[in-house]
């Protein structure tokens, strides 16, 4: 049997029948899609850690900033309570209820320093629903009760109950807020 070369290639070399071709085309289909999917797969999970990731981040950031207003809040019932003899301090500190749609905590502890130092604490903020914290420490020359309260309004004030402490607790934006001398005299 003799071999010559043709249009198509060597006769009886190769050949495939038209049958063979149309599996062929099929198999080729059929993996093409599937490398198509598990690509756009990837892609998928790939964006979905991304934007997880960024929204954490803004959790993050936002819990920081939300930390640092309060901070000064405390700071400033901390310098009004050490500068009039026997007043009376209540601050209000108006925080979001809500960072980046989710609802948070926020914890005070107590870091015990030395006696002759400032006292220094922690706040800690934590969000309820992605589980970020941050936390920010903080000295104060007036004590401190430790204490968690929700995000929101929430209020500093000296607790004159005997241990001459700030508290943080929950506030209400519609009280009034007042700094004044048990007297009565405003300050």
């Amino acid at each position: 049997m003799s071999r010559r070369r043709g249009l198509t290639g060597w006769r009886g070399v190769g050949r495939e029948s038209r049958s063979d071709r149309a599996v062929s085309i099929t198999v080729n289909y059929v993996i093409a899609l599937s490398i198509t999917a598990v690509l756009v797969s990837g892609l998928l999970v790939g964006a979905g850690t991304y934007v997880e990731n960024e929204r954490d981040q803004v959790v993050r950031e936002e819990l920081t900033v939300v930390a640092e207003q309060l901070a000064a809040g405390i700071g400033d019932a901390d310098r009004l309570a050490r500068t009039a003899e026997d007043p009376t301090v209540r601050v209000g500190v108006d925080l979001p209820r809500r960072v980046a749609g989710e609802s948070y905590r926020i914890e005070i502890v107590n870091l015990s320093a030395p006696e002759p130092q400032p006292e220094r604490y922690e706040l800690r903020l934590r969000s309820a629903g992605s589980g970020v914290s941050v936390t920010l420490t903080l000295s104060t020359l007036e004590a401190m009760n430790e204490t968690s309260v929700n995000g929101g309004w929430v209020v500093v004030e000296l607790d004159t109950g005997g241990t001459d402490a700030l508290k943080v607790s929950d506030g209400d934006p519609s009280e009034t807020l007042s700094l004044s001398r048990p007297g009565g005299t405003r300050i």
